[in-house]
């Protein structure tokens, strides 16, 4: 059976019997769903590349404690970049955030749904909606960030989701929805405060003087 046709789990199993080459596939198959998942919590893409590595590193490292009785590899691995991300954001609470994103998330495979503009020539406008989406996705709360970067960034099925995390389909889902209210809201607010922060000094008085 060719490599890409064998479950994660067989190839945990090569690995541990030596064929340590088999890795390269694991991490083919899921590097650009960890940087997706990590890049819905930090923005910088330099730090998604170093915490998708060191994601990667800590499961190799960690293979052996792998227990496929107790859950999917995906699982494993997904808590991993959690943990990963979690222990960075510690770190790094006093540092101020920077703006720059990775290049391959784009706003169509965000929330199109709830974005009010869209507009395909617009480049510079749609990489600062950007911006600010993923902005207001940080500012949302852990399981509910992770739920919908897990949807709109990897493109993952509810069941698949619910698998990933341990948790009820039903709960992702109330999840997700609730997630892409408070979502929206974020975004409205920002919107507003950068409207206020864009008026001229002086704009009000001179309404109230006309």
């Amino acid at each position: 059976m060719a490599i890409e046709a064998q479950s994660d789990e067989a190839l945990v199993r090569r690995i541990r019997d030596g064929e340590t080459e088999c890795f390269a596939e694991l991490v083919d198959r899921y590097k650009r769903g960890i940087a997706n998942f990590i890049g819905a919590s930090v923005r910088s893409s330099s730090d998604v590349a170093d915490l998708s590595q060191e994601t990667f590193l800590r499961a190799y490292a960690h293979l052996g404690t792998f227990n496929p009785q107790l859950g999917r590899f995906s699982t494993w691995i997904y808590q991993i970049a959690r943990n990963v991300v979690r222990t960075h954001l510690g770190k790094s609470l006093k540092r101020p955030q920077t703006q720059e994103l990775p290049e391959e998330q784009t706003l169509e495979n965000a929330l199109p749904d709830i974005s009010l503009e869209s507009d395909p020539a617009g480049g510079i406008l749609r990489a600062e909606a950007e911006r600010e989406l993923r902005a207001a996705l940080a500012e949302l709360p852990e399981r509910t960030r992770t739920v919908l970067a897990l949807r709109y960034f990897d493109n993952m099925e509810y069941h698949t989701i619910a698998s990933t995390l341990g948790l009820s389909l039903g709960n992702v889902k109330t999840l997700i929805h609730r997630g892409k209210i408070a979502l929206a809201k974020k975004m409205q607010e920002r919107e507003a405060n950068a409207r206020a922060s864009a008026r001229p000094k002086g704009a009000g008085r001179a309404l109230l003087l006309v």
